[in-house]
Formats: structure tokens, C-alpha cells, sequence
């Protein structure tokens, strides 16, 4: 990971803002990886920096809360609704309801608000 990457509950990533358009032909609007969160740059807000994250979160922890097995989900659409969507889709509400913003989870250039972030083990559908 390069020395400044974003950090969020122990974890570091690297951020990437891409241009419009670029990630699945429009389909998606943001995608994580491991390592790696990409959002467009017209997207990147609360729910989604916060949803992202815990995909990384879960893909490092090899962990998925079991609470969300046939959990429906807060905001995808039906034919991409998974455990995994529906417990980042919770953690993002959750964090947005907690009054975060996209710095608090280690976005660049975004402002810390200090906010308490989401456990994402102590979030539930």
C-alpha cells in the first residue's frame, strides 16, 4: 500500500477517483476490490465511500455477518442483491444516519466530521 493510502477500522486501501462512465459502461458507479475503492468522481458520497469500504472490510476479514443471509437490501436493485450488498448497503445508511462524511472513512481531499463510525460487525438488517 503506498504510505499515504486512507485507513478506516485498521485497514488501509488505496482510494481512486475515475471518470464517468469508466467502470462497467455505466452500470456501476463505484466498485472495490481488496485493496482498492474506485468511484466516479461525480459519486462519491457518504453511503457510497461507507459501502465500498466495507467490501474491503469484508473481503480482508473473510467475513460476512450471518444476520444478513436473505437480509434484503437497503439500496440495490433486486438482481444484485446479496448478503454482502445488503450488509455494506446497512453499514453505508448507517454511516450517513451517524452524520459522516466520505473523509471520515479516509477519502482524500474530504472532510473529517469525527463522527462514530459504523462497526460493521455491529450493524443489522
Amino acid at each position: 500500500m503506498p504510505p499515504d493510502s486512507p485507513s478506516v477500522w485498521g485497514l488501509s486501501y488505496t482510494a481512486v477517483e475515475v471518470e464517468l462512465g469508466s467502470l462497467g459502461g455505466g452500470q456501476y458507479r463505484a466498485l472495490a476490490s481488496r485493496n482498492t475503492v474506485r468511484i466516479e468522481r461525480d459519486a462519491v458520497t457518504t453511503f457510497r465511500v461507507a459501502h465500498e469500504v466495507t467490501h474491503v472490510w469484508q473481503k480482508r476479514h473473510y467475513l460476512m455477518p450471518a444476520a444478513f443471509l436473505g437480509a434484503p437490501c437497503l439500496r440495490q436493485p433486486d438482481w444484485n442483491c446479496t448478503p454482502t450488498e445488503a450488509h455494506a448497503d446497512a453499514v453505508g445508511e448507517a454511516a450517513v444516519l451517524a452524520g459522516c462524511g466520505p473523509g471520515d472513512f479516509g477519502w482524500p481531499n474530504a472532510e473529517v466530521t469525527g463522527c462514530a463510525l459504523p462497526n460493521p460487525l455491529e450493524v443489522h438488517p
